[in-house]
């Protein structure tokens, strides 16, 4: 490593060269000519995965692994949609720049794998680093940072785990995304996960062997692919009927899979709205900061509400005007009396009763979210059939563009989701309602985060193959020490599951004393960072796992912020011409580090 002898006061450490680092870089490199002219500065970017890809997307690993986003989207070009003060930096999305380049192909019509991505991203890193401005001056360290010296004085450097010393960060940026953390596991049993699919972890699986499975979600997609068609078994498409089917290898293991609604998230949709979506009028910033203000203030009465409101109206506007046929008045009139009843149950249950004829086109938030809530057999072999017929089902609306209206869903859980991510980013949404809100939010991930549809067709073929068995809703994991087992069961199912092996398919929720990132684990230890708390039922304070933060600064175990440290959490990729908050909080946090460094007196 070649050392830095400017001034370490004009320099930065970005810990973290995925996608959320790598556009930080971006974001100071364009912004640099207006805020600091031609006065030197540094940037260092340490990760011990190749800058741009990150270890989340490596180009090692297996081409099974799919992106969960449609390429054609998703981009880490700043666009002129983006309402930032940086300047716009337009570039392809991933889907653009595969069909140019020819450097993969698009699954299931427009999906890239995690390698192709990995590829574009790191092709992106490039980019940024051949066009930075020449005072500019970019530091790759292929390392691991482990501590802060001298932390909170701008002589602060940061140490890496390489043997070859410290780098100055005069500003500190965490960027490290979803970071592991540390788990535990009985004598002789075997637990993988949570965290991504880890493909050495999952190859030691041996071949028939049972295998308790929690969580339904992306990760658990993954890890069945890889466990699957990666030991060699084929999916085929059938004739007549086009079902897809199953042929074993001989080397699947047998897994017994649930979780809290027993059934994966939704599908994505193979097609976009027919007609624009409606701008948010129920859930806005300015409605959000006024009910905060109460001082008896309830987040599901006063946001969540209005934000099931919002999801509503969405649904009805593009049933409405995309779709008349199968209305019974016009949308004019329906929204004129849908907003005087929106505060009455009943009357506006009359509404929708008589200007949407097929139930089936109505929205209800309750059958969307919990599907099998009217399941009443215990038997585990109907539990399956009721299963596949879901997924069936969800493909099918998730496919034929006949169903848009629930997309209009999606796009508006987007749209409350970002009013309420900006003001949390502002410090306005108090950490006790964000607590909430991340608990009622996680109905938008399970309708909008799911696998691409193919993925859902491969799970019923596994299904019916018998080497996927779900084990139904609120499944919970005991373990057996003195058999030892791990024991999945649900209350509404009379079957018990047994294993030796559990895998966590997911990834591990926020917590902060457990984390495994070593970083972390030093800098809470020495007081520097600190875990978010929140009132319990009884009021009070409870940790949350969640790193303590403040205006984008994280606060030491004093509640003093860290002016000049910045964190900048795990984010979705963003999509093309969306104002993406992606952008915009990178830009802000860009433009941060380079006002503080120009206000910074040099050490010599």
């Amino acid at each position: 490593m070649k050392q830095d002898r400017g001034d370490p006061s004009a320099s930065v450490c970005v810990v973290g060269a995925g996608p959320r680092g790598t556009s930080i870089v971006e974001r100071i490199a364009a912004n640099a000519p207006e805020l600091l002219g031609d006065r030197e500065f540094a940037i260092h970017l340490v990760d011990p995965f190749p800058p741009g890809s990150g270890r989340t997307w490596r180009t090692s690993q297996s081409e099974l692994l799919w992106m969960n986003s449609a390429a054609e989207q998703v981009t880490m070009f700043p666009d002129s949609s983006v309402r930032c003060a940086g300047p716009a930096r337009p570039g392809p999305t991933t889907g653009r720049w595969l069909a140019e380049t020819g450097r993969g192909p698009l699954h299931d019509g427009h999906y890239a794998s995690r390698p192709a991505q990995g590829r574009y991203l790191q092709e992106f890193f490039h980019g940024v680093r051949a066009r930075m401005p020449a005072n500019l001056r970019l530091h790759l360290h292929r390392a691991t940072a482990v501590d802060v010296r001298d932390a909170g004085t701008d002589r602060q450097r940061v140490v890496l785990d390489d043997g070859r010393g410290t780098v100055p960060a005069a500003q500190l940026v965490l960027a490290q995304g979803h970071t592991d953390v540390v788990t535990d596991c009985p004598r002789g049993l075997t637990r993988i996960g949570p965290g991504r699919a880890d493909e050495d972890r999952l190859d030691r699986i041996p071949t028939g062997a049972p295998v308790v499975v929690r969580g339904l979600g992306l990760v658990f997609i993954d890890c069945l692919l890889l466990l699957t068609e990666g030991r060699g078994g084929r999916f085929t498409r059938s004739r007549p009927d086009g079902r897809l089917r199953y042929r074993p290898c001989g080397r699947e293991p047998l897994l017994y899979a649930g979780s809290r609604r027993g059934v994966p998230p939704y599908p994505k949709p193979a097609y976009t709205l027919n007609s624009p979506a409606p701008p948010p009028r129920h859930l806005t910033p300015e409605l959000c900061r006024a009910r905060l203000r109460r001082p008896d203030f309830d987040f599901d009465r006063d946001l969540w509400a209005p934000a099931l409101l919002e999801l509503c109206w969405a649904y009805y506007h593009e049933l409405f005007t995309a779709h008349p046929d199968r209305t019974r008045m016009d949308w004019a009139s329906f929204a004129a009396q849908f907003e005087r009843f929106a505060g009455n149950d009943d009357r506006a249950a009359k509404l929708v009763g008589a200007a949407v004829p097929d139930p089936d086109d109505r929205f209800d938030p309750a059958r969307l979210t919990a599907p099998l809530a009217g399941h009443l057999s215990p038997d585990p072999r109907a539990l399956q059939r009721r299963v596949r017929a879901h997924l069936r089902d969800s493909v099918r609306r998730r496919r034929e563009p006949r169903h848009s209206a629930h997309v209009a869903v999606i796009r508006a859980l987007g749209a409350v989701g970002g009013v309420l991510g900006d003001l949390y980013n502002a410090g306005e949404l108090p950490p006790a309602a964000a607590a909430v809100a991340l608990r009622r939010f996680s109905v938008g991930a399970f309708l909008s985060s799911g696998p691409p549809p193919l993925r859902m067709e491969q799970l019923i073929a596994l299904s019916e193959a018998g080497v996927v068995t779900f084990t139904g809703p609120d499944t919970t994991v005991t373990t057996d020490e003195e058999a030892p087992a791990f024991r999945a069961a649900s209350p509404h199912v009379r079957a018990t599951y047994t294993a030796r092996i559990l895998l966590d398919a997911h990834l591990p929720e926020p917590d902060l004393a457990r984390t495994a990132d070593p970083l972390l684990q030093r800098l809470l230890a020495a007081g520097h960072i600190s875990e978010e708390t929140a009132p319990d039922a009884s009021g009070d304070p409870r940790p949350t796992g969640a790193l303590r933060v403040r205006d984008g600064h994280p606060l030491d175990s004093t509640g003093r912020a860290h002016a000049t440290w910045f964190v900048a959490g795990p984010e979705q990729f963003p999509h093309a011409g969306t104002d993406a908050g992606f952008f915009r909080r990178n830009d802000e946090m860009a433009r941060a580090v380079l006002l503080a460094a120009r206000r910074a007196r040099p050490l010599w």
